[in-house]
């Protein structure tokens, strides 16, 4: 036997998870340690019935609630919230539990997974959402039994009938969730984002690099984007986001391109890739460097090559076309001066190398050719931890060899092409990508944030460089990617969250207007040329009635005449006498408490022939079917 108050302690536990785990990421230190313990010690005081009592929950909650309330600002709404349900829920799982604390635990676990929704609107949310609405629905129909009494114990398969017929209550309801999910619209943007979009994740790019001003990089996992494409070899991934063309101090900023300078990529294959940025801050479209094309957003698009978001609200979803390492040709040419510009204070040891490099150089490509020659004789080292800072990073790192990131080789090799007259410029974006052969993508994460130069080279236009390839452990930059059962566990995970973004979020007001219209002039058209067609037509409907007729049959043949019998004489004493009679009370009883001269003499023909297992023959089937014929016309 299997004590209801057991199963429904169980099930508590499991649907408070399901409401803390979505938040785990968002919650303050105190709650996120608090819970877990809590959590621990209710299963053990359940077991010993050493739980919190009387007012001492009260309290603990209310110091709480002061203790978050004062947190609660315009700026600040959400996490309070969250922290303060999940200490709600903690010690309401440690507190006595009756029927209406049960309760209490479905709300507040649904309540902080809704909060969750606010913060994040992944594929994962709706996964937690069904378990919890499943494991609540089961615990509604045990909390019918508790109700009654408190100690009730079922046997064990009694309670596996309980617990499945009552998971499956919720399938019911999923017809009704796909209309919902057809007709109503929806966020495209977890809702706090919304509400609150200085508070969303500092995702993107920036429009500055700095060398110099930290010893060590952070390196982040965040999804920036992921990029339908054909699978590329690596030195093809360089992701364009925006031009650095000035340099300011130690600073690499973008200002507007001057003149009447403007740049189309050369010609080279075409790849097509489609692009699903993760909702951030940056303003920047990324593509394949060099995009050809883009479609599918509103951009504006500068003189080089950067295309820049117009704000329309929704989640962005676009197309593009690039030509990978193709040179960009400019038909009107450029303002060197501007691309040549070094600002007062640059090391001397390094300006002194880039005017070296111009006098042994003749022309622009020799003298790429000569810092490409001097970085790789130099074997230096590309790293994010122990990097040069001070006033003279850069000369740090080229000439006293310390070791740098991509932002160290890219902006020394900037500055030694100007020194050297030859024009040059920044282009920072992302570099690789991890390719989820599941779902044909690549996911490319925060850590890949890349810059590289682009040099102008007299009779081609501006060539992609980058420096950090000439580092001699550039080769595993990135990290190896895993290998065997945990890469395809992960490839199936995101291609989870990629799918529910394409079919879920992407799914939007514009969506559900189309298929509506689709629809709409599917209807307008439907007609009934010809008799021929209507035939057709009703062809597959009578199929389906004569299946339907043949399916009653074959039921109505599985059950003996003497059990249609029955059931047809109860279903008319209970509508002529409302009366529920259970068959184990017996037939005879029936006549007698009816004294009814129909029923007294069906059911004594009846026990005559099936109380001595005997089967009614056809004769008697027919008597007894007259029998209950009159007693269905017989008046009230």
């Amino acid at each position: 036997m299997v004590r209801i108050k057991s199963v429904l302690d169980i099930l508590a536990y499991g649907i408070a998870l399901l409401g803390f785990v979505p938040l785990v990421a968002y919650l303050d230190m105190i709650p996120r340690f608090l819970f877990p313990a809590v959590l621990l010690f209710a299963v053990v005081a359940d077991r010993r019935d050493t739980i919190l009592r009387g007012h001492l929950p009260t309290v603990i909650s209310l110091l709480f609630f002061v203790y978050f309330g004062i947190q609660f600002s315009r700026d600040n709404l959400v996490g309070p919230a969250v922290n303060l349900l999940v200490v709600l829920l903690a010690v309401r799982l440690a507190s006595e539990k009756g029927s209406r604390h049960y309760l209490q635990i479905y709300a507040l676990a649904l309540f902080a997974l809704a909060g969750s929704s606010l913060l994040n609107l992944s594929a994962a949310f709706l996964v937690y959402l069904l378990l919890l609405l499943v494991l609540i629905a089961v615990s509604l129909v045990l909390l019918t039994f508790y109700d009654r009494d408190g100690d009730t114990a079922i046997a064990r398969d009694g309670m596996m009938k309980v617990v499945t017929v009552a998971a499956s209550m919720p399938l019911a309801a999923m017809p009704l969730i796909l209309l919902f999910f057809v007709i109503l619209p929806r966020t495209q943007f977890p809702l706090w984002n919304v509400l609150n979009v200085a508070s969303g994740a500092a995702t993107g790019l920036s429009d500055k690099v700095q060398p110099g001003t930290a010893p060590a990089v952070a390196e982040v996992k965040n999804v920036v984007f992921r990029a339908d494409s054909q699978p590329l070899t690596k030195n093809q991934l360089y992701w364009r986001g925006v031009v650095l063309n000035t340099l300011e101090g130690g600073s690499w900023v973008r200002k507007p391109v001057p003149g009447a300078e403007w740049s189309v990529p050369g010609a080279g294959r075409g790849v097509s890739q489609t692009i699903f940025p993760e909702p951030g801050k940056s303003r920047y479209l990324l593509a394949l460097n060099v995009p050809r094309d883009l479609t599918g957003v509103r951009f504006a698009t500068a003189p080089d090559i950067v295309h820049t978001i117009i704000p329309s609200g929704r989640r962005l979803r676009y197309e593009t076309q690039s030509v990978p390492g193709a040179v960009i040709r400019t038909s009107r040419g450029i303002d060197r001066t501007f691309y040549l510009q070094l600002p007062p204070g640059l090391s001397p040891r390094l300006v002194s190398l880039g005017r070296q490099m111009a006098q042994r150089g003749k022309t622009d490509t020799d003298r790429l050719a000569l810092l490409e020659r001097y970085f790789v004789d130099r074997k230096l080292r590309y790293a994010t931890k122990d990097l040069p800072t001070g006033s003279d990073p850069l000369a740090q790192f080229l000439l006293d060899g310390k070791p740098g990131h991509c932002e160290f080789f890219a902006s020394t090799l900037a500055v030694l092409l100007r020194a050297a007259d030859v024009p040059a410029r920044l282009v920072g974006g992302y570099y690789g990508g991890d390719y989820n052969a599941v779902g044909g993508y690549y996911v490319v994460t925060e850590e890949r944030a890349h810059v590289w130069v682009e040099a102008y080279l007299d009779g081609k236009g501006w060539v992609t460089v980058d420096p950090s390839a000439w580092a001699v452990n550039f080769a595993g930059v990135g990290g190896a990617e895993e290998q065997g059962f945990t890469r395809r566990v992960r490839m199936y995970l995101d291609s989870f969250s990629y799918f529910w973004n394409l079919t879920v979020i992407n799914y939007d007001l514009e969506r559900q207007i189309s298929i509506l219209n689709r629809a709409n002039t599917g209807l307008r058209r439907l007609s009934f040329p010809s008799h021929l067609s209507l035939r057709l037509l009703l062809i597959p409907v009578v199929l389906l009635l004569a299946a339907l007729v043949v399916w009653r049959v074959c039921v109505w043949q599985k059950v003996g005449r003497e059990e249609r019998l029955l059931k047809i004489l109860f279903t008319l004493v209970r509508r002529r006498y409302g009366v529920e009679w259970p068959p184990d009370k017996g037939l005879h009883e029936l006549a007698r408490t009816l004294d009814e001269p129909r029923i007294t003499r069906f059911v004594q023909m009846y026990g005559d022939v099936v109380y001595h297992d005997r089967k009614l023959s056809r004769d008697e089937y027919i008597r007894l079917r007259s029998l209950l014929a009159e007693l269905r016309a017989a008046p009230h």
